[in-house]
């Protein structure tokens, strides 16, 4: 989770999910499109909705089943109960794929916290998961790496860029911090849990997160920047067939600015 996650990004609305599934006294809102023997499902990071996924969803349902959902407390799922882990998000979705009747295989696709997500998965149902892929996806130690790098404030700065220095200098462990009412300390305490992925296919894009960022000083750039490659080339000790795949053209939300990188990393993946 780079800084952009605090902005709430803007998404062609026509493009939100308009199926919606019980999962137990509660709803979530999902959308799937085309078909065959894999099911491909895309996980959406902070502050933006499923319809990030629409581009990448259009270029892979082609060989594939293809799922986007909004999480509880996002988008047009019902709300849930808060604080929340990471572990309740993805028990959440464990009861939408038997409530609509979404057999695996399964090929996960998580973004920035949705990599966490998707992590958590793939361990717990290693033996349905064919592939990870992990679009410059968070990291356990992120907040400790990087809390200390942003500037003082300073008159005249962006608002953004003072809210986005309160998260992750300690706003991250107030659970009101965020729509969802993320626990982050116990959620980052269960991904630290996941670090044997065996020899499951395992891929990483790591994009220009802060190279890209104009919220970022310039002057600070090129050293954050190494800093978070080094975060995102520690995923590839998870798996024994694990790859990376740069994205220098992209900022952090690769799927939006390079959906053809990501759909043509899913295809080589499915491939296997």
């Amino acid at each position: 989770m780079a800084p952009e996650d605090q902005r709430v990004t803007v998404a062609d609305r026509s493009l939100a999910p308009t199926h919606r599934i019980d999962i137990g006294g509660r709803s979530l809102a999902l959308d799937i499109g085309g078909d065959g023997p894999l099911t491909i499902i895309l996980e959406t990071g902070l502050g933006a909705e499923s319809v990030e996924w629409a581009a990448v969803q259009r270029e892979v349902r082609s060989f594939a089943r293809v799922v986007r959902y909004d999480r509880a407390n996002r988008g047009a799922s019902d709300a849930a109960p808060r604080p929340r882990t990471a572990a309740d998000m993805v028990d959440d979705l464990e009861a939408l794929l038997v409530r609509a009747d979404l057999e695996g295989p399964y090929l996960l696709v998580g973004h920035s916290f949705g990599g966490l997500l998707m992590r958590l998965l793939a361990r717990r149902r290693r033996g349905e998961v064919k592939g990870l892929v992990l679009v410059d996806s968070l990291h356990a130690d992120q907040f400790d790496i990087f809390g200390a790098s942003f500037p003082p404030p300073a008159v005249g700065e962006p608002p953004a860029l003072a809210e986005v220095r309160a998260f992750w200098t300690g706003g991250w462990r107030d659970w009101n911090s965020t729509p969802e009412g993320i626990d982050f300390p116990a959620s980052l305490a269960q991904d630290r849990d996941v670090d044997d992925l065996g020899a499951l296919p395992l891929r990483v894009i790591a994009a220009a997160t802060f190279t890209r960022n104009p919220m970022v000083p310039a002057l600070l750039r090129a050293e954050l920047q190494q800093r978070w490659d080094r975060l995102q080339r520690q995923f590839l000790r998870l798996s024994t067939r694990a790859t990376l795949t740069p994205a220098p053209e992209s900022g952090h939300f690769v799927q939006r600015d390079d959906p053809s990188l990501v759909a043509q990393v899913i295809r080589d993946l499915a491939g296997l």
